[in-house]
């Protein structure tokens, strides 16, 4: 049966404090007739929702599809005639047709589409629809509206709305790669500038022709053994955001897994990664080393996570080109601090996303060769076998141990214990003291992420290895919206202590948080300060470890004025450790054997 040929209805949703900018969306739409749809309530709450109602209400009779625009929306030269190929290609799907690098697990998968050539992408239908400019069948247009009018003003958000209205009609919602338009950098009506710069992901520097939308589609990104994920680059720091379907953790919480060790919840060893980094050669000269690695592991878990489209159309190839470089630069702009972009400037942030290029390349190029080996058998090195660590890495002691099969990271298997000293009860007492840390670490890391960090007042203690450590450091790496702003030396009735050259992460803070909204109140240590405060008092070897492990009990159970966070400590730009961010053969003997049972741990466990 032919279908009708796409006859489409546009409106423009505008606050009448910004007509000039909806006149100007409108004239980009042409030759297709644009209306423009004003906020019935200006001057009440700001609400897009309220627009958003009537938008999606006002379907021209004897139209197919419906489109909605944002006032300050940028539309790409020949816009109308890529908005009907686009529907053309996907009659009766949501076709977004622009995604924000502020949308965690939707900015990810378009990356992903960009790297591997597709032309399409399907969004997460866990994470709100990108609504700069969607497109729906009329009829399901008209149900949308239907169905937001059931919700009050004040919930605000259409985006969030429409996503479960989709989700629970079972419509897919793509998007474009490239972007056919963009977002503009004015102030927002709707009060979202906490969100910082929003643009578009990947919007072409060139020409598009409308037959680039023939060519395939990545129908499920993202996805590793079931579970949905993205790799983030955020505050100059790589991080794996993974989805708890179990616990409905909100889709941009902040308490993300550092990708070191935790890419191998993904089937890539982070030491894989260091390898290929080391392989590369040194990085541009204006990157400083932390960001030039964590900008590498970024690009390098995208090349190694994305299958190609295996579309071959010479005459499209520029247009892919285009899409791959626009996902990487805006990659650098929004996932690098401010002051390491002032620093790079123009031309060292170029270098920046050419570097990424080359992770992307390298973790292409490693997927490709696992995926021969498995077919052919050749032994071709896999991207996800443990390698030994890279000098300078905080695991470098810990010794190259063989994947225990092809893709499976030797975490996953039984752990071998290390840093053993014979049968003796004080070493059984010690591996018994590993165990149980390992545990609650993996506890602590799986329990949901709180909507928010509560206040808590931060204590920087000073390093016994390094007294002139900057304070400062410790919260660096954290996201400044709900973390970052929340711990400081003077809010909140508790406190965390915190060694002075050691770096927060953000995944452990969620059982923080927990203790902290649970009623407790009292100082928690990271275990980096509560070793400096035992070691200060003389204690040494199973005396230490006993009382490390008593501390984090205590913290568990909420039993004390002062706990122990048991989670691994980790200086900057290592790798976290048991219980000491520094290297002592002592405290760090159980490290390998204490990271593989922590890995197990998280990983019996459904996410």
């Amino acid at each position: 049966m032919t279908r009708p040929p796409v006859r489409l209805s546009t409106v423009v949703m505008c606050h009448p404090s910004r007509l000039a900018g909806a006149e100007r969306v409108a004239g980009e739409c042409a030759p297709l007739p644009a209306r423009i749809v004003r906020d019935p309530e200006p001057d009440g709450l700001p609400s897009p929702l309220r627009t958003a109602k009537v938008a999606w209400a006002a379907v021209a009779p004897g139209a197919t599809h419906h489109l909605v625009v944002q006032d300050d929306a940028h539309l790409a030269p020949g816009f109308a005639g890529h908005v009907t190929a686009l529907l053309e290609r996907h009659p009766d799907r949501a076709v977004s047709l622009s995604v924000l690098w502020v949308s965690p697990y939707n900015s990810y998968r378009v990356r992903q589409a960009a790297v591997g050539g597709y032309a399409a992408v399907r969004l997460a239908p866990w994470e709100w629809v990108p609504s700069l400019a969607l497109a729906l069948p009329a009829d399901t247009a008209r149900e949308l509206a239907a169905y937001l009018a059931e919700f009050p003003d004040d919930t605000r958000d259409d985006d969030e709305h429409i996503a479960v209205f989709c989700a629970e009609r079972g419509i897919p919602v793509v998007a474009p790669v490239p972007h056919v338009l963009d977002h503009g950098m004015g102030p927002s009506v709707a009060g979202n500038d906490h969100h910082g710069i929003r643009l578009a992901v990947a919007c072409a520097a060139g020409p598009v022709g409308t037959a680039h939308w023939a060519g395939p589609e990545l129908a499920d990104p993202a996805r590793h053994g079931g579970l949905g994920y993205a790799v983030e680059l955020v505050a100059s720091r790589c991080h794996v955001r993974i989805r708890r379907s179990g616990t409905q953790e909100a889709a941009e919480q902040p308490f993300t897994w550092p990708w070191r060790p935790w890419s191998a919840l993904l089937g890539v060893a982070h030491e894989a990664v260091a390898a290929a980094a080391r392989a590369a050669g040194p990085p541009p000269r204006a990157l400083p080393a932390e960001p030039a690695g964590e900008v590498w592991a970024a690009g390098y878990l995208l090349g190694a996570l994305t299958p190609g489209a295996g579309d071959d159309r010479a005459e499209h190839r520029r247009v892919r080109d285009d899409a791959r470089a626009a996902a990487l630069r805006s990659w650098i702009t929004a996932g690098l601090r401010p002051d390491h972009l002032a620093e790079l400037g123009a031309e060292g942030c170029a270098a920046a996303a050419r570097w990424a290029a080359r992770a992307v390349a390298a973790g292409r190029a490693a997927r490709a060769a696992e995926e021969r080996a498995a077919v052919y058998g050749t032994g071709a090195p896999a991207p996800y076998a443990e390698v030994p660590a890279v000098r300078g890495d905080s695991t470098a002691a810990q010794a190259a141990v063989p994947a225990a099969s092809a893709g499976t990271p030797s975490g996953y298997g039984a752990p071998r214990r290390t840093g053993t000293a014979g049968g003796t009860p004080e070493a059984a007492a010690r591996l018994a003291a590993v165990e149980r840390m390992a545990r609650r670490e993996a506890r602590l890391l799986l329990g949901p992420a709180p909507g928010e960090l509560p206040d808590v007042r931060l204590e920087v203690v000073p390093c016994p290895e390094h007294p002139g450590a900057d304070p400062a450091l410790s919260t660096r790496d954290l996201p400044v919206r709900w973390l970052g702003e929340h711990l400081s030396e003077v809010a909140g009735d508790s406190a965390l202590a915190v060694l002075a050259c050691e770096r927060l992460e953000p995944r452990p803070l969620a059982g923080l948080a927990a203790l902290v909204d649970g009623g407790w109140k009292g100082t928690v240590e990271t275990r980096a300060a509560t070793v400096a405060r035992l070691r200060a008092a003389g204690l040494r070897g199973a005396a230490l470890t006993a009382a490390v492990d008593d501390a984090e009990r205590r913290f568990a159970a909420g039993d004390g004025a002062v706990v122990t966070l048991p989670a691994a400590c980790r200086a900057a730009g290592g790798t976290p450790r048991r219980l000491w961010p520094h290297d002592d053969p002592e405290l760090s003997a159980d490290d390998a054997h204490y990271a593989r049972l922590r890995l197990r741990y998280v990983r019996e466990t459904p996410l």
